[in-house]
């Protein structure tokens, strides 16, 4: 479990560095825009308005007012300073090496950007999917109880498959916070039953004595 679950995060770690290498700056103010478009018309302008003022606090928070953003820039990019003090390389780098490395750094704070917007918005669905899982929980926990009292054997398959779903739509929570395409609203509640359902199985499943 521990090596599959490094190897999941080294996929996520992998896609991270994939888009901040190969995708466009322009692709990226695209999806951003593709993707507000999206959130408008599912929980209208002002909704979209306060997620986006939420994002930019935390992003601020984490990364500007901590000066991380620009001591990222400064460590990749020589400033006009340096160049002068570098006798004989003032000019190196400057309209082609260091303006790509600058494009890329600037794909990858979008990114970031994008992923801690993107957080903001799954976490709106947290209440629903406490009131989703609750019913679906005792519906389980009833069903493993009923089988306690007249001897049904839980299934090992059901149990292990619902549990590699959860497992699943939590590693998929992960990777779309960083896709490099617009990820539709209506993803998360989805998300929401299929993760109740699977919980619902797994507590209707497991052993009758753990």
């Amino acid at each position: 479990m521990t090596r599959n679950l490094l190897f999941s995060l080294m996929l996520w770690l992998l896609e991270v560095i994939l888009v901040a290498s190969f995708v466009s700056d322009r692709w990226t103010r695209e999806l951003q825009r593709a993707e507000d478009r999206m959130m408008i018309g599912y929980f209208g302008a002002e909704k979209e308005s306060q997620i986006s003022r939420t994002a930019q606090r935390w992003f601020d928070r984490l990364f500007v007012s901590t000066g991380i953003r620009d001591s990222v820039f400064r460590y990749f990019i020589p400033t006009e300073r340096e160049r002068q003090m570098s006798k004989g390389f003032e000019d190196v780098g400057r309209n082609d090496l260091f303006p790509f490395i600058e494009s890329r750094l600037n794909v990858l704070w979008d990114t970031i950007f994008q992923m801690i917007k993107r957080l903001t918005t799954a976490c709106i669905w947290l209440p629903y999917l406490a009131a989703a899982l609750l019913p679906f929980v005792v519906d389980g926990l009833v069903r493993r109880k009923i089988s306690q009292t007249n001897f049904d054997y839980p299934s090992p398959m059901a149990h292990r498959y619902s549990l590699y779903l959860i497992l699943g739509a939590l590693y998929l929570l992960l990777v779309s916070l960083t896709l490099p395409f617009p990820i539709p609203p209506q993803a998360i509640p989805i998300g929401v039953f299929g993760v109740a359902y699977a919980v619902n199985v797994l507590l209707a499943n497991t052993q009758k004595r753990v």
